[in-house]
């Protein structure tokens, strides 16, 4: 983002995903400059060229027919970007239609809050929701993995509603499929399966309360890895949250003789510890990694990429499980699980498609979150509502309770908050440094 300096007349583009600052140096002199994205109008980016007048003057054109096609912002009408001039003090607000003033929360628009609190809402219900009924499928007899694997992401199909209406109402049209995108799908498809595979084979020996507090160490290992991979900052408030969720993981393990479920042997027990641990920790690395996809690969255009990645790499998990499902002989034994099921085949059927849609809630959840911030938040997030799950199975499935699993849980609201007001103080920080309007979508 360019500087701007005192006095000089710049220019402030505000698209529905950026906000580019232009400082103009030369007022008597035409200048060019490329802009990644101008809305859902400009499909192939877009070049902004500013001549500062007494109020500067700006033309948009579309790349992908620069010698024809353009359009002047001012009385246009087929933009959707909204333009700013500004010279000293006096700022002008022009827009395709009419002038637009958009409030900001903590630098923020209004309907970035909007998502965010329905991403954070579809994470809390997805990861509650799916792991206690996840748990009621083993307790009661549920043994297939591989079928449980293939549940946790089977559920695709409930995102194409939303995304064919969002397509429809603002004649957007889907990310092009290049080959580059489709071995990112693929990959992250396959990883994606044998992580729901280790927390299948760690929630079938493993209480709810211990799982999902053992799960809580995806936090240190996805600070680690968005470190490595997309440079996330690291401040005093990060490490002592990633410092406080991690100790409250070892706390459990350091108690787990007296947590083992009856019918669990310890070599099952520890067995369980370990590959939720280790799911736990791919996890984390699918997180950055996604978010380097959206950085590098598919770009920020709008909200409708998140349902479209969420999608595909859902549809490559769901075929590689089902591969593992006819490996393992499982398909010629769901009839007969379904019969023995002590609740019935209604709640047999209700149990595993309620789980299929919780857990794409929480995904989508997830993954709208690293699209509007980053994956370190969506993985605090995600972390600090595992106490929710924690209470729920002490209250559904009477887990034990007992001390050393509170100060765990304790720990791990402690850790989300101090990640939460990090967050704060830096802006705080920031805005008081640079003032002004931040990106909205």
């Amino acid at each position: 983002m360019a500087d701007i300096h005192q006095g000089k007349p710049s220019i402030v583009m505000l698209t529905r995903t950026n906000t580019i600052k232009i400082s103009v140096e030369d007022p008597g002199r035409s200048q060019t400059i490329n802009v990644q994205s101008c809305g859902e109008a400009m499909e192939g980016g877009a070049r902004l060229t500013a001549t500062a007048r007494p109020l500067p003057d700006a033309t948009i054109h579309n790349d992908t027919n620069w010698a024809s096609g353009h359009s002047r912002l001012k009385g246009a009408g087929t933009s959707s970007c909204k333009l700013i001039a500004a010279v000293g003090d006096t700022m002008d607000a022009v827009d395709s239609e009419q002038a637009v003033v958009n409030k900001l929360y903590f630098g923020k628009g209004g309907v970035y809050w909007i998502l965010m609190i329905l991403s954070s809402l579809s994470l809390l219900v997805g990861t509650s929701s799916a792991t206690l009924l996840g748990r009621l499928y083993f307790i009661h007899g549920g043994s297939q993995r591989w079928l449980y694997t293939f549940i946790q992401s089977a559920g695709w199909p409930m995102l194409l509603p939303p995304l064919f209406t969002y397509y429809c109402a603002s004649s957007t049209r889907p990310t092009p499929l290049t080959f580059k995108l489709f071995a990112i799908y693929l990959a992250m498809g396959f990883f994606t399966a044998f992580d729901n595979l280790l927390f299948s084979w760690g929630l079938s020996y493993l209480p709810v309360s211990t799982n999902v507090l053992l799960c809580a160490s995806q936090l240190a290992f996805n600070a680690i890895f968005a470190y490595a991979i997309v440079g996330q900052k690291f401040t005093h408030f990060i490490l002592n949250a990633v410092f406080s969720i991690t100790v409250g993981a070892v706390l459990l393990g350091l108690h787990s003789d007296s947590d083992r479920p009856k019918g669990t042997t310890e070599r099952q027990y520890v067995l369980g510890f370990i590959v939720t641990i280790a799911g736990a920790a791919l996890y984390a690395l699918m997180l950055p990694l996604l978010e380097l996809t959206y950085k590098n690969v598919i770009g920020k255009t709008n909200f409708a990429v998140v349902i479209e990645a969420q999608t595909f790499i859902a549809i490559f998990a769901t075929l590689f499980s089902m591969i593992g499902m006819a490996i393992n002989g499982e398909f010629s034994v769901l009839k007969q699980e379904a019969n023995a099921f002590p609740l019935g085949h209604a709640l047999y059927a209700v149990t595993l498609v309620g789980s299929a849609i919780g857990w794409q809630m929480f995904f989508l959840g997830g993954a709208g979150i690293i699209f509007l911030a980053s994956s370190l938040l969506s993985c605090t997030l995600s972390t600090a509502m595992l106490p929710v799950v924690s209470i729920l199975a002490v209250i559904f499935f009477h887990d034990s309770f007992y001390a050393l699993k509170g100060v765990a849980m304790l720990l791990s609201v402690w850790g989300f908050f101090s990640y939460i007001y990090g967050g704060y103080i830096e802006f705080k920080a920031r805005s008081a440094v640079e003032p002004g309007p931040e990106d909205s979508l």
